[in-house]
């Protein structure tokens, strides 16, 4: 069974119909909260994939781990999924669909990673140059890491900077290493 295929179908099928009932932003909110729900709490998975817990419950947990108020389009998929007995594949469609919903809405992802909290001003100066770059719409995470010492680590898409102090400490000692 080609489970990227599977779930590339059900999650075409599903963006196409949000785009027709102009609901793809709420169901895009509601498949980011279900990532992040099946990352932070790994026993999501186990109990949808066990028997033994109705569909009805099943539907009940999924809509509360996507939010508190899901949209009815998503609840009608997460039932289409769940009487299929896709549900080990709910994972895999929600990354799908918010990959899709992304190159769609032209949305580009930024991880900003310093050892020390950055300012708004800097946020929004870095937000507006990357936009002007890449003419897209900039989707912004800052993350805290003391580990890099000084310095920044930036992802935008698939392309990683790293201008951190840890990096270059790391090539130095490197250098020596091989030297001697």
């Amino acid at each position: 069974m080609d489970v990227g295929t599977i779930s590339s179908r059900y999650v075409k099928a599903l963006f196409s119909l949000a785009k027709d009932k102009r609901q793809e932003d709420r169901v895009y909110d509601d498949m980011k909260m279900l990532t992040i729900s099946f990352e932070q709490e790994p026993g999501l998975k186990t109990v949808l994939d066990n028997p033994i817990f109705p569909l009805e419950e099943k539907v009940k947990l999924l809509t509360t781990a996507a939010g508190l108020e899901v949209c009815e389009l998503f609840t009608r998929f997460i039932r289409l999924v769940l009487q299929h007995k896709r549900e080990s594949l709910l994972p895999l469609m929600a990354y799908i669909y918010i990959h899709m919903y992304r190159k769609d809405k032209k949305i580009t992802r930024v991880l900003f990673k310093t050892p020390a909290p950055v300012d708004e001003a800097t946020q929004e100066h870095l937000k507006k140059r990357l936009k002007e770059e890449t003419g897209n719409t900039i989707e912004f995470m800052g993350v805290i890491k003391p580990e890099l010492i000084g310095g920044f680590v930036l992802r935008i898409g698939n392309t990683r900077i790293d201008a951190s102090y840890a990096r270059q400490l790391r090539e130095i000692r490197n250098q020596l290493i091989e030297k001697n």
